[in-house]
């Protein structure tokens, strides 16, 4: 296969602890012996650009004779960025997404292969058996601004029924301000995210709240929260309807364990560097 470089969005802007980063190429390179980080002056055989793009002063994405291609996670056209000019200059795409992948083959007729956000299982805890409880608590996590699902009749569901409110974000969006009452606050509690905890934290807490992303952007991003979720064990609510029906502790438990065994075996990172590994085999036969 020979070596096989990730010039990453983290890397590349200067940044730590980007989640997409994390996700598909961090977890991907640990299981992935040929892969690496692109470190400046080596000659990898391929090189994958996760959510880096051409710029009219970065050309390297041009002038790289390998093997290339983009990794895209989310709509960044709608940011400006020169995504077509940097698929034009690759051999293929990679979205995690069926809409994603629907988009980007209206910009060229290279292949765009969906390769799902994945987790490293190795270090994921075991889940936990859910207790019956006379106060339940539900967790939301993710980046802050992407907090304003809650803001559509989530919070003020939970408030409805009884359930505290947690968030583990980077910033706290103080989502108990889209309750009815202020005295939600005393019920509502922010905790800041951190990769290496994640999983033990979720575990704390009955059940997962993760309302679809309505906006424009949000038809292209993966369930990878609710994957996430999953595997820490817990039972996930996208809306009211699913709320209610998990106030039960038996269904808690039945509807947890099955979303964790689809889980492990559907979103194990080892099956994207397999799908990788296919698709560069694919490029190279071409």
């Amino acid at each position: 296969m020979g070596t096989v470089a990730f010039q990453t969005f983290e890397a590349f802007h200067g940044k730590k602890n980007i989640g997409s980063t994390n996700i598909r190429v961090h977890q991907l390179i640990k299981h992935w012996q040929e892969a690496e980080l692109y470190k400046y002056g080596s000659n990898p055989d391929v090189m994958i650009f996760q959510k880096v793009y051409w710029l009219p002063d970065y050309r390297f994405i041009e002038h790289f004779k390998g093997i290339k291609i983009l990794d895209i996670c989310d709509p960044d056209w709608l940011d400006n960025v020169h995504v077509k000019r940097t698929v034009d200059n690759c051999h293929a795409v990679v979205v995690p997404t069926k809409a994603m992948q629907e988009f980007m083959q209206q910009l060229t007729d290279k292949p765009v292969k969906i390769i799902k956000d994945r987790f490293d299982l190795e270090p994921i805890p075991k889940p936990i058996e859910h207790k019956s409880k006379k106060q339940l608590t539900a967790v939301w996590f993710g980046y802050h601004h992407n907090a304003d699902v809650l803001r559509y009749g989530a919070v003020k569901a939970l408030e409805d029924m009884g359930i505290r409110l947690v968030i583990i974000s980077d910033d706290d969006p103080a989502a108990w301000r889209w309750a009815s009452s202020e005295e939600y606050k005393s019920k509502y509690k922010f905790l800041k995210y951190g990769e290496d905890t994640i999983y033990e934290r979720l575990q704390q807490f009955d059940i997962a709240i993760l309302p679809a992303d309505g906006s424009s952007r949000g038809r292209f991003k993966s369930e990878n929260k609710t994957v996430k979720a999953q595997l820490a064990g817990l039972p996930v609510a996208r809306t009211i309807d699913e709320l209610e029906l998990l106030v039960d502790n038996n269904k808690r438990n039945d509807i947890a364990s099955k979303a964790y065994k689809k889980a492990i075996k559907e979103y194990d990172v080892k099956l994207s560097v397999k799908e990788y590994k296919d698709l560069i085999d694919e490029l190279k036969s071409t």
